[in-house]
């Protein structure tokens, strides 16, 4: 395997304290004994939310944490990783479909991650796996004020309709 040399790591480090400084979220993911098959299905799942996944060098990733001053996230970092990050998809369902994956596979596991420039453990990616994502969110939302407009409206018409059911029922006689 050929070495990378110190200006392409460099480049390489520079492009990811850009992409994580840009960043809503990146989640730290261990793997091992994915097939390709199954990392291009997530690495097309990660697309369809705005996402975007790389398998990087642990040294380099620890070199982007401290550029951002991130040297907490180091911790989460050990074994084959990859990045998972979005600037501007919806974070719950990157994780939603991540934990999704990893349960339906079982190959993969999120170590920890920053979200809102927060440092974070697996444990609270997961609560956050299990909340609604914003677009269920959305429409209970709409359901929640529409129904008692519905409600009002039902009711209104209600006596307009038993009087005009009782005139029919009068008619027929």
């Amino acid at each position: 395997m050929k070495k990378m040399n110190k200006n392409k790591k460099k480049e390489i480090v520079n492009w990811l304290t850009e992409e994580f400084k840009n960043s809503k979220i990146y989640l730290l993911v261990n793997f091992s004994g994915l097939s390709v098959l199954e990392m291009q299905n997530l690495r097309q799942l990660i697309k369809e939310n705005n996402g975007d996944i790389k398998v990087i060098k642990s040294s380099l990733i620890e070199r982007a944490f401290k550029n951002l001053s991130k040297d907490e996230a180091v911790n989460y970092l050990g074994g084959p990783i990859f990045v998972v990050w979005t600037k501007d998809g919806d974070e719950i369902e990157i994780i939603k479909k991540l934990y999704a994956f990893g349960k339906r596979v079982g190959k993969i596991a999120v170590k920890g991650g920053v979200i809102n420039n927060k440092i974070s453990d697996a444990e609270f990616f997961e609560k956050l796996s299990k909340l609604p994502s914003i677009k269920e969110i959305q429409s209970k939302l709409i359901y929640v004020i529409k129904f008692p407009v519905i409600k009002i409206t039902n009711l209104i018409r209600s006596p307009g309709v038993r009087i005009v059911n009782i005139l029919n029922q009068i008619s027929q006689k």
